[in-house]
């Protein structure tokens, strides 16, 4: 029922699209004959949807007007597949964390030019804890990751976060101007860790640390739970943090 009630949103032309991936990735290669025959579709429809996934680079077209799918999908792959083996190195370092910590431990990693995905966390085993959810995406200034992550990034890259990304509150306390994020990136560099003090949901503070890789900010692990909790043992989260990414570091 539930299944039947969320079609209602769903767009024809994209599951069509998509469908059409599934198809390729099955026969390998197809004639527009062919795809509309498998899809029940008219034939001008399935070569529509063929050329946009021509023009978007997903489909290829050879010199018999047969279709396949293009080599964008190595690429996509290899994103996948770094995500997972980053993932599989980091999760026990996590678990640590978490059962030193007594709280909830994440891994990020960027997942756009603005925003951060939490790919992995280790729940705390206290009563009263952050209970987040993995794919989760935020803006970067308004997490303790997103923080560490951008302060360890190029000028470059910062100066387009900056003339891109609308600055949305989360909470009264989520920074909001270009002045404020450019001096909190400044003092977490000298830190060496970021805090998100309420920033992203009001009750909850995180401090976070990055990870390191041939000298690139590759990811960040964060510890996470009620303010009132945290602040009382600050700098015994903080060292974990940094003792930890530091294992990490020289495991990967």
């Amino acid at each position: 029922m539930a299944e039947k009630k969320d079609r209602k949103y769903i767009l024809q032309s994209v599951e069509n699209a998509l469908s059409i991936l599934d198809l390729l990735c099955e026969h390998q290669e197809l004639s527009v004959n062919e795809v509309a025959k498998y899809m029940g579709l008219g034939k001008s429809t399935a070569f529509r949807l063929l050329t946009t996934l021509c023009y978007k680079n997903f489909v290829v077209k050879d010199d018999k007007a047969y279709y396949s799918l293009s080599v964008k999908f190595a690429g996509i792959w290899k994103i996948i597949s770094d995500r997972s083996m980053l993932i599989q190195q980091i999760h026990p370092f996590l678990v640590n964390l978490s059962a030193k910590t007594g709280e909830t431990s994440h891994l990020v990693i960027w997942n756009s030019d603005s925003e951060i995905i939490f790919i992995d966390k280790v729940i705390a085993p206290a009563t009263i804890r952050m209970d987040s959810m993995v794919g989760l995406t935020r803006l970067a200034h308004t997490t303790g990751t997103g923080k560490v992550l951008l302060a360890n990034s190029t000028q470059l890259f910062i100066n387009q976060y900056l003339s891109t990304t609308p600055f949305i509150k989360m909470t009264p306390y989520t920074i909001s101007s270009k002045e404020t994020l450019l001096s909190e990136l400044e003092n977490v560099r000298q830190q060496g860790y970021s805090c998100d003090n309420e920033e992203s949901e009001v009750g909850l503070t995180c401090f976070s640390v990055p990870i390191f890789s041939m000298n690139k900010a590759i990811a960040a692990i964060s510890t996470s739970g009620p303010t009132h909790r945290m602040n009382t043992k600050k700098e015994m989260l903080i060292q974990s943090l940094k003792s930890i990414a530091k294992n990490i570091e020289i495991s990967i």
